[in-house]
């Protein structure tokens, strides 16, 4: 079974509450579609720390435990795409270990 994991924003976090992100897994829609035929969970599912000058550093120790439990695949949330002064670094960095998703649901 193929292990995925999500980050989404933790400033978004404390108004949402990942269902966007959960069903669009379950239904297999947004960026999950690519998931239709295979076996696949989600078995992380984390926010960053905040915004603060370690946000890179926090994702990327944060990461060590996705890849310690066998994820080879993250999603970074839509509300981080669209939202996070940090984005493209924590795209830059997660992708030398991890395939990165850019978003979760709604439209790329």
């Amino acid at each position: 079974m193929e292990k995925i994991g999500i980050i989404n924003c933790y400033e978004i976090s404390k108004k949402c509450a990942g269902v966007g992100c959960i069903n669009a897994f379950n239904e297999k829609s947004g960026a999950f579609d690519k998931y239709a035929f295979k076996d696949v969970e989600i078995t992380n599912f984390v926010q960053c720390n905040g915004c603060n000058d370690n946000a890179t550093v926090d994702i990327i120790e944060k990461s060590k435990k996705m890849e310690a439990e066998g994820i080879k695949t993250i999603h970074l949330s839509t509300c981080i795409k669209s939202d996070c002064k940090w984005y493209d670094e924590f795209v830059e960095e997660l992708s030398k270990k991890f395939q990165v998703i850019d978003f979760t649901h709604g439209s790329e």
